[in-house]
């Protein structure tokens, strides 16, 4: 068990040293250390209690002492492990962010920890198995359940690996310790199984090292001389790349209208009005240039939003007037049953909506029909983008999130950031995004954001 103890507290130090301030690596690392607990306590049981016996320094205070630091720890692990394990799973859960109730739910959850202290263990026995058993054997299976449903439900690729590599390493140490540590003892009167939890701990250990060395694991990345340079190149990379695509659709734009009013003008008859509409996309495409560089900077730093209070619908209007040329072959519609308010970045979001109906203009022959809905549920705004496209195969829709990945490879100036980097911004605005496309049937492009608060609503209402 000197390998569990010292496997364990490796591991959950470096993930915790690797990213202090992530919750998510705070909680696997707990679960690392109350899992370590319990080769603590075999350790003092087996090892050390034994060596001071055999040189004749286990004198009655130290004996106690010891009897008192093995019972600890021992209750660390029994009554950590699932505790620990459950709120790691909610916490890396995708939804977690959207969860109105998540402030509460470690307190809520500690509360059955907590009644542990209220009964008595029977005679011998280090905890009251019947009871902890009763609330630990939902903890696990909810955790278990969390971390597979949400590695099975994830369409980015990367993430997906991430994520089923974070299950493999946890779900089977947990599930084998649900039987050693708590069903064998309650049930069955054995309690001496919890030894060979160490060949399922070291499989554990295996995967996290494994995975490090070649994907990395919860941000452990083991590469001692290149990291640093390798993540900064990255970074720099994808900043770069996400640049040029924002300002390859904006000149595009500028180039457009500008074509549109050079050819107005050549006619000699000009519509003032359509003039001064012409030249607003020109100067808000000019202007999301400069707040697109002012955002990014280098993306040597994450993209950080600048929310504000705006109307979705009437920004996704603004959207479709600026590709007004681009439209003119296809049938649009336009359905707003949302018109109320939501905290965005402007700028950000967008480059995100004119990046999908680009997007669908490219799938679509040149009589298509593009359907622009936003709709809203009880907490959520739904908005969605719909073509009558060729549509994607399967393993185009398995990898359509990730980065550098692109269908239209016959383009010289598709970089295969777009979606990529719209899931990216959605997710920051605490938002979900999904494709659901079929060949021959279309594409159609889901994005829910999280509803403002009732209050604010009202005040809001019809401001661009």
């Amino acid at each position: 068990m000197l390998f569990v103890l010292i496997g364990l507290w490796t591991v959950g130090l470096l993930l915790l040293v690797t990213d202090p301030k992530r919750l998510t690596t705070r909680w696997i690392s707990s679960i690392a250390f109350t899992g370590g607990s319990g080769g603590l306590s075999a350790v003092i049981a087996d090892q050390v209690v034994p060596y001071l016996l055999e040189r004749q320094w286990l004198t009655e205070p130290v004996a106690q002492l010891l009897a008192n630091a093995e019972l600890i720890a021992s209750r660390i692990c029994y009554y950590g492990l699932p505790y620990t394990f459950l709120m790691f799973a909610i916490v890396y859960h995708p939804n977690y962010p959207l969860w109105t109730w998540r402030k509460w739910l470690p307190w809520a959850l500690l509360l059955p920890l907590a009644g542990t202290f209220l009964f008595e263990p029977k005679p011998n026995d280090p905890i009251p198995y019947g009871y902890v058993t009763f609330w630990a054997t939902p903890y696990i299976l909810t955790g278990i359940g969390l971390l597979l449903t949400a590695a099975y439900r994830e369409r980015n690729s990367f993430l997906r690996r991430s994520r089923f590599l974070v299950a493999a390493a946890a779900a089977p140490t947990l599930f084998f310790a649900l039987f050693t540590l708590y069903l064998f003892p309650t049930f069955l009167g054995i309690y001496e199984l919890w030894r060979y939890n160490a060949w399922v701990i070291a499989f554990t250990i295996a995967v996290i090292i494994g995975s490090s060395f070649r994907y990395g694991f919860m941000g452990l990345q083991i590469s001692i001389q290149n990291q640093k340079l390798d993540y900064t190149l990255r970074a720099i990379t994808s900043g770069t790349s996400i640049l040029n695509h924002a300002i390859k659709n904006d000149v595009g734009k500028i180039r457009l209208f500008g074509e549109k009013i050079k050819s107005d003008a050549a006619t000699g008859s000009p519509d003032p009005v359509e003039l001064v509409r012409d030249l607003e996309v020109i100067m808000n495409a000019s202007q999301h240039i400069y707040d697109m560089m002012y955002r990014i900077q280098g993306q040597t730093q994450e993209v950080v939003l600048q929310k504000e209070r705006i109307v979705p619908a009437d920004v996704m209007h603004e959207c479709l007037r600026m590709l007004a040329p681009e439209l003119s072959g296809f049938e649009v519609r336009e359905e707003y049953a949302y018109r109320g308010a939501m905290e965005a970045d402007r700028a950000q979001l967008v480059e995100v909506w004119t990046n999908v109906l680009t997007n669908a203009m490219e799938a679509m022959p040149q009589d298509g029909v593009l359907i622009v809905r936003m709709t809203e549920t009880k907490r959520k705004i739904v908005v969605e983008i719909k073509d009558n496209g060729i549509g994607m195969e399967k393993h185009q829709l398995k990898r359509v999130f990730d980065p550098f990945y692109s269908t239209k490879s016959g383009k010289k100036m598709n970089f295969g950031l777009g979606l990529s980097y719209c899931y990216a911004i959605v997710h920051k605005h605490k938002g979900t995004m999904n494709v659901h496309s079929k060949p021959g049937l279309g594409t159609s492009v889901f994005m829910q954001f999280p509803k403002p608060k009732q209050q604010h609503d009202n005040s809001v209402e019809g401001k661009g």
